[in-house]
């Protein structure tokens, strides 16, 4: 059943534009607010001090060109593995956080301060966007592979 409704290529395009939008639209507060997103970044105690700052500001443009990427229909097999790493790295961080005790901003959606109760449902909403993505990547359908010689004839 689930192939048969990833593979219908509207649902499929639906997913891909919600996944992407998601992305987009999480990318925009942090982009506009680096120095708080590094911020929240050095709150998690997981990153050296020196990266700190690296990861606040290439974390948000990468998350704006992989949402872009998807949204356009743009190397989506590369753009779903890199999202689907993504939640895995977020959902770790966001665990650890709460089973060390950390009261922190999540920083998924805005940099603005959060309760700690908000990070169980990031959780569950990143556990959401994993099953949608990985059936997307699952149910791609299969790439043609040109070989260079034959494109020259």
């Amino acid at each position: 059943m689930l192939t048969k409704l990833f593979t219908n290529k509207y649902f499929a395009l639906l997913v891909r534009v919600v996944l992407g939008d998601l992305f987009i639209y999480s990318s925009m507060d942090k982009i506009a607010n680096m120095p708080d997103f590094a911020k929240v970044i050095l709150n998690y105690k997981i990153l050296p001090v020196q990266l700190v700052n690296l990861l606040g500001i290439f974390l948000p443009w990468l998350e704006f060109v992989i949402g872009l990427c998807l949204v356009i229909g743009k190397f989506e097999r590369a753009s779903l593995i890199i999202y689907t790493a993504m939640l895995v790295v977020f959902m770790i961080a966001l665990s650890q956080a709460l089973i060390r005790g950390l009261d922190i901003s999540c920083g998924c959606f805005s940099v603005e301060p959060s309760s700690t109760s908000e990070v169980w449902l990031r959780i569950i909403e990143d556990i959401v966007m994993l099953f949608f993505s990985v059936n997307l990547y699952l149910n791609l359908p299969p790439e043609e592979i040109k070989l260079d010689y034959e494109t020259d004839f």
